[in-house]
């Protein structure tokens, strides 16, 4: 029963994060190999890896391939991580295969200790695409890259989208380390490199150790424009390519990077794309939780930046973009995070705040977050309220019909809020 499976995948929470691919590769062994049923083009970096997996993957399906992604987290329900198709796959099918994988679990040797909830997902995510018949996937890895669940890939295409101080606990406490914790699953192939800011001589040392052919923003891939028009050049071993007259429905300006990696990433894995199909398959790519508008009256967009970079890219999105006064942002945000940086951009955005917490563990209480506000001097109107849709519709009342109100921080906020969003009418675009 699907109760079961996810009351199990909520009981691997509480054993955390224990990097490493012993555990995985065993269970992939136990299962026939199904990750290597397909073509996969491995995402990592710190922010932009969701949607660059989406587009990926509608660009595969536009091109006449059975596609697949694999997303995390989730917003609205478990088996959303798993797209086959455009879709999430049904969530009886993905509840079987997480029961697959539960038995193959209940068979490993003990010395590799406990399975975490990351690992069968991504053993499960695997199992279902294969299954599916799926011919080429886009997967998106979880924390880090060298010791993820993720990197039993040997993936012919690899996209690294950015790299920014996050998981420094885990990662390294230097943008050098945590290219090097990312850039391992690089193993021959292309590399595509989104903004390195710095970090090109580390991006070529490792293609020269893996042999693999590196492919850099601002050499040999360029975008320029807008959401509602760019375009993508590529210029490499397989000559130039332009892609033009490129559209997104989507507001946020710093979509059109993410689509840009996806298109060199597609366009190394199959040699080449059709112009027409790349035009159809982004103007249909809505990603939710990125700049979403969601309500008209008041205004409501909900963003799902996370860390200071992410942070600092919406705001820059959100430049150009009417919300009116009162501005009042909706926030909760995960206690691991340099929350105190992504205030510093929030607050100036806002005229009054609601802080509030997410259900995963690891959120700043509301609380915490209001004193941590209040600490960094934000607006004079801050208000504490714990639960979710309490605190949206405190957020609501606060601007009133002629407001606006962003809800951001956390994607595990948006998860909480899904079904209150869904409710409001999704008008993104």
């Amino acid at each position: 029963m699907a109760g079961d499976w996810e009351a199990y995948l909520d009981s691997l929470a509480a054993f955390g994060m224990r990097p490493g691919l012993e555990r995985v590769d065993a269970l992939l062994e136990a299962l026939g190999r199904p990750q290597q049923a397909f073509r996969t083009i491995h995402v990592v970096g710190t922010n932009g890896k969701s949607s660059t997996t989406r587009y990926s993957e509608a660009l595969l399906r536009e091109h006449g391939l059975r596609s697949a992604a694999y997303l995390s987290p989730h917003i609205t329900g478990w088996a959303e991580r798993v797209v086959i198709e455009g879709a999430p796959v049904d969530a009886d099918v993905f509840g079987r295969v997480v029961e697959q994988v539960r038995a193959a679990v209940a068979a490993l040797p003990v010395a590799l200790g406990d399975t975490t909830q990351f690992e069968v997902l991504t053993v499960a995510a695997f199992l279902a695409m294969a299954e599916a018949g799926v011919q080429a996937a886009a997967v998106e890895a979880g924390l880090g890259g060298r010791l993820d669940a993720t990197n039993v890939l040997q993936a012919p295409v690899v996209v690294l989208t950015n790299i920014a101080l996050e998981h420094t606990e885990v990662l390294g406490d230097t943008r050098a380390a945590i290219f090097g914790e990312k850039a391992a699953v690089i193993h021959g192939g292309d590399a595509v490199f989104g903004p390195l800011d710095g970090l090109e001589s580390l991006a070529e040392a490792r293609c020269a150790t893996a042999r693999a052919q590196g492919h850099y923003w601002g050499r040999e891939l360029r975008a320029s424009g807008t959401p509602e028009a760019f375009g993508v050049t590529m210029a490499d071993r397989l000559g130039r390519r332009t892609y033009a007259g490129l559209r997104l429905p989507t507001m946020a300006a710093y979509q059109v990077g993410n689509a840009a990696l996806a298109v060199a990433a597609v366009d190394l894995l199959l040699g080449g794309l059709n112009e027409e199909r790349v035009r159809a398959a982004l103007a249909q790519a809505a990603v939710p939780g990125r700049l979403q508008l969601v309500r008209r009256a008041p205004t409501v967009l909900a963003d799902g930046a996370h860390n200071p970079h992410g942070v600092g890219a919406l705001a820059a999105s959100l430049g150009p973009i009417a919300r009116p006064a009162p501005r009042v942002l909706l926030l909760a945000v995960m206690r691991d995070k340099a929350f105190g940086q992504m205030l510093e951009t929030l607050l100036p955005l806002a005229d009054a705040v609601v802080c509030t917490q997410a259900s995963e563990p690891r959120s700043l209480t509301a609380a915490e977050l209001a004193a941590a506000v209040r600490k960094v001097g934000g607006p004079r109107a801050v208000t504490e309220t714990p639960d979710p849709r309490s605190a949206y519709a405190e957020a609501l009342r606060q601007a009133g019909a002629r407001g606006s109100v962003l809800v951001t921080g956390s994607l595990y906020l948006l998860e909480d809020l899904a079904g209150t969003l869904a409710g409001e009418g999704d008008a993104d675009g």
